[in-house]
Parts: C-alpha cells; structure tokens; sequence
C-alpha cells in the first residue's frame, strides 16, 4: 500500500511540476512544448478549442496500443499522470506567470520539465502517454528516454514553423529548451554514476584479472577467441566497471601492457549484485 501511494505523490508532483512549466513559464514567453502537450498546442494554435479535450483526444490512441502491449499497469499510472497533468493545468493558472527574458526562461522550463519527467520515469512508470512509447523503445532497443524525448520534441517543435506569428527564434529557443529538459530527465534518472563494460585482449590477462579482483574488487570474465590476423588463440577479459573504476583500470593495463587492446563501452543500465540498476 506504501508503495503505490509513493507512485501516486510522486506523479502529482511531477505533473504538478509539469503543469506549471508548460502553462506558467513555456506559453507566456511564447516557447513550444514538446510532448503531447506541444502538440496540442499547435492544433489550438490553428483551430481555437479547449486544451484539456485535444490533450483527451491524442491520449486516446496512444493508451489502446499501451494497454496491448504493457498490459493495465502502466495504463493506469500514465493515465493517473495525464489526468493530474490536465487538471492541474487550470490550477497553476492560480499561481505567478514567469514572464522574464527569454534566455532564463529556456532553462527554467527546461529544468521544470526534466525533473518532472525525471521523478516519475525514476519509479519505473510512464509519466505520460508519450513515455509509454519511450519505455517500449528503452526496454526493446536501448534507446535511453531522454534521447527520445529529445527527438520527438524536436520533431513537433519544427513543425510549428507553420504556424503564423511564431518566428524561428521561437522554435531555437524552444529546441534549448527541450534538449535541457532531456539532459535533466536522464541526469535524475541514471544519477552522477555510469557504468562501463571493458573488454581487454592482453597476454598478462592473469595480472590484470588479479587487478581487477584485488584492487577493484570487481569480478571478471575471461572468453577464448581467435584473432583472423594471425590465427592465434587469445583470453578477452570482460568486466563491468564504474566511471571512477574505469580510469584506474584504464592507468593499470596501459602501465602494465602498452601493446594491449582495449574498448569500452557505456551501460545503459545494469541489474545485479554490486550495481545499482
């Protein structure tokens, strides 16, 4: 029961945060949302309607592919934060309009913006419809959300650049703002901390091994292979190390076997003893 009113405060927050960005610090400094939000933005633009019923309406298809594919709980929790979201739209209205330069204004919508997305998407669940798709390409392709949220922003924030009166200033300003947001949203998620998986081809791979266990108290995998230049039988060491880790490891081996071969490459995420997922 604690659990879900956790989930529960903690998307009221960040579609409190949400909507007070979008209505309070994103329209009055004439700056384009992203997200559904953004989108609705340019139909009212177009064709004057109630905001609150063009969000309802581009949620609709979005939760039926959802529900599909994740099944009722991540409807629930996206459709729990889209109402919150609606809702709370005409609340802020209560509170002050940050009309200030535009440059300040960027970066606080930005910041709102990422840490609403950021406190939600931290919990495991959607912070909104769009987020269910981003979850879907995270989980299936990799692709962290912030990066998606950056591209699909992008993408609806070009688009406005047929709407009249809105200037390319507009849209470059709306951009920052978005690519902001995406950098606070992963920042809240994945925290200071990045984790590396290191693969090492070294003929003292004993040494480096007993290293990597003594020193960095990490395990280590070792994977026999063939190089094709030679047809010699080679040990790859493989192991999963943090950032700071990786630059210890990274002074050892080039200390210890300068002819070594070594590439790394950045965990998206990691489950599993030792590591924070």
């Amino acid at each position: 029961m604690k659990k879900y009113i956790r989930i529960i405060a903690f998307l009221f927050l960040g579609a409190l945060i949400g909507a007070y960005s979008f209505n309070n610090v994103l329209l009055p400094n004439n700056l384009i949302s992203g997200g559904l939000g953004g989108i609705a933005t340019i139909i009212i633009l177009w064709y004057p309607a109630n905001i609150q019923l063009v969000l309802a309406a581009l949620c609709i298809p979005i939760l039926i592919w959802a529900y599909i594919t994740f099944g009722i709980k991540q409807i629930i929790y996206a459709f729990t934060c889209f109402t919150f979201f609606t809702v709370l739209i005409g609340v802020v209205k209560l509170l002050p309009v940050l009309e200030i330069d535009v440059v300040l204004a960027v970066l606080v919508s930005g910041i709102l913006f990422g840490i609403s997305g950021g406190l939600v998407l931290r919990l495991g669940v959607a912070n909104g419809p769009e987020a269910l798709v981003g979850l879907f390409l995270k989980n299936k392709y990799g692709i962290s959300i912030g990066l998606f949220f950056t591209i699909l922003n992008v993408t609806i924030v070009s688009s406005s650049l047929l709407i009249p009166n809105i200037t390319l200033n507009n849209i470059l300003y709306s951009m920052v703002s978005i690519y902001v947001s995406g950098k606070i949203t992963d920042f809240i998620i994945t925290g200071f901390r990045r984790d590396y998986e290191v693969t090492i081809i070294s003929d003292k791979y004993v040494e480096i091994t007993a290293f990597i266990h003594s020193e960095i108290k990490r395990g280590a995998t070792l994977i026999k292979g063939l190089g094709t230049y030679n047809n010699e039988e080679k040990l790859l060491i493989k192991t999963l190390v943090s950032n700071a880790e990786l630059v210890i490891l990274k002074e050892y081996v080039k200390d210890l076997d300068p002819s070594c071969f070594m590439y790394i490459n950045e965990s998206i995420g990691v489950v599993g003893n030792g590591f924070v997922g």
